[in-house]
């Protein structure tokens, strides 16, 4: 059978979200409230997509490249039709991420290694030998976490905690800097030099832009900010509404000033985020980590009574030779 890859185009979304969720025990993909495709990680927009078609014109492929760290770490991910496994179509899509990702590498600084990477769940044996047969090396591993919210949880007063308003520049500015301060020693975490060849581009935020839908990122009500006296001490972003489970919250972000870690505001963010799920008649809490964070924060969620539910491996492969600017060791 011959196969036909083109580029995406919106009025292939439903087919899109339908090929992805064919014959899977979870759901993969929705089609959002704005018309666009929804994954259970989150794509942008401006992403590059692509689709595989058979002789009937049936949809049987669909992958997208996100350039996820100025144009030197590239993400891509995606599905192919579990009838058309084995049949060639895996292939066509890696190596159309591949070229993409070739091609974007280009505005990347001069003399800096470029890398493509694809996330993929430890159950999707297939897949795994897709990206393992063109190259890609596994460098790290990610664990799921879940836990049943049965009650509500007691917050220590020594540690001030208010709702975070999303919508207020100001407390982004607050914790702003306490997020990249808590942040800047993980696994991945880079610093770019001075370069004169990065350009500044013009924002994609106008009026003319594509619709958005907000309602699976952070959402208000279940985001917060810890004080310690006067001082940002950390802060929490949560998802309330998610693609393949329903009834239940997701811990998206938690970040500790670096002078209050094991001080217990990690722990209170939690439990706060815990609450407020709780609250609102949500049983079930889900988040997912760097197994091998420098952080040990495993042992962390392990303490507040979460427990592994599934893994999910990355995967990479060098797209452009070069100096490695990220922070792969402890």
């Amino acid at each position: 059978m011959s196969y036909l890859l083109r580029e995406y185009k919106i009025s292939d979304t439903k087919n899109v979200v339908a090929m992805l969720n064919a014959k899977r025990e979870i759901q993969r993909a929705v089609v959002d409230g704005a018309g666009n495709i929804r994954l259970i990680r989150y794509v942008p927009l401006s992403s590059s997509k692509a689709v595989v078609e058979d002789e009937q014109g049936q949809m049987v492929g669909y992958a997208y490249v996100a350039d996820k760290e100025n144009s030197f770490v590239f993400e891509t991910g995606g599905g192919v039709h579990p009838d058309h496994w084995n049949s060639g179509v895996g292939s066509m899509l890696v190596k159309w991420a591949k070229d993409v990702s070739f091609k974007l590498s280009e505005k990347a600084p001069k003399g800096i290694k470029c890398i493509l990477q694809v996330n993929i769940f430890e159950t999707e044996k297939e897949t795994i030998k897709l990206f393992i047969d063109d190259g890609f090396a596994k460098v790290r591993e990610w664990a799921h976490y879940e836990m049943a919210l049965k009650n509500d949880f007691a917050i220590s007063n020594q540690i001030k905690i208010r709702e975070f308003d999303l919508d207020n520049d100001g407390d982004w500015d607050l914790v702003g800097p306490v997020q990249d301060a808590a942040f800047m020693n993980h696994w991945g975490s880079y610093s770019l030099p001075p370069v004169e060849n990065i350009e500044s581009e013009e924002s994609d935020d106008d009026n003319d832009g594509p619709a958005l839908d907000f309602s699976y990122s952070n959402a208000q009500g279940y985001c917060f900010i810890a004080f310690v006296g006067d001082e940002v001490a950390g802060g929490i972003l949560c998802n309330a509404k998610l693609v393949e489970f329903q009834n239940t919250g997701r811990v998206g972000s938690v970040f500790t000033n670096p002078k209050f870690r094991r001080k217990g505001v990690g722990k209170n963010l939690m439990l706060s985020a815990f609450n407020a799920f709780y609250k609102n008649k949500m049983r079930r809490v889900i988040l997912d980590t760097d197994s091998q964070s420098f952080s040990d924060s495993s042992r962390f969620y392990t303490s507040l009574g979460m427990n592994i539910y599934r893994r999910e491996f990355l995967y990479e492969k060098e797209i452009r030779a070069g100096r490695e600017i990220r922070r792969l060791n402890k």
